[in-house]
C-alpha cells in the first residue's frame, strides 16, 4: 500500500490499483466504478475508506501535510500494517 499526501489530498494506489486513487476527500467516481464492475473490484474498498466522524475530525485538525501523513501512518499501522519507508518527494499522481 502506497499513500501521497498533496494539497491536503490523500491518494491510495497498491499492486492492484495502478493508477492513484484520491481517498480523502472521497471520489465518488471511484464509488461508482466499484458499484458498477459486477464485484470485478471488491465493495471492500469503499468501506476500507470510509470515514468515521473521529477520522474527519481528526483531518480537519491536521495542518499541515506532515500531520495528515502521521495520521496515515498511525491509522495503518493500527489496523496491522508494518511501515517500511517514507519518500519526501513522491513525485507527481
Amino acid at each position: 500500500m502506497q499513500f501521497v499526501v498533496k494539497d491536503r489530498e490523500i491518494f491510495y494506489c497498491d499492486r492492484v490499483w495502478s493508477n492513484w486513487i484520491r481517498v480523502i476527500p472521497k471520489d465518488d467516481t471511484l464509488i461508482k466504478k466499484i458499484k458498477l464492475s459486477r464485484n470485478k473490484l471488491p465493495e471492500q474498498l469503499i468501506k476500507m475508506f470510509s470515514l468515521s466522524k473521529k477520522d474527519i475530525e481528526e483531518y480537519n485538525k491536521a495542518k499541515t501535510e506532515e500531520d495528515l501523513a502521521e495520521l496515515i501512518i498511525n491509522d495503518a499501522r493500527s489496523k496491522g500494517c508494518k511501515f517500511e519507508k517514507r519518500l519526501e518527494d513522491a513525485g507527481n499522481t
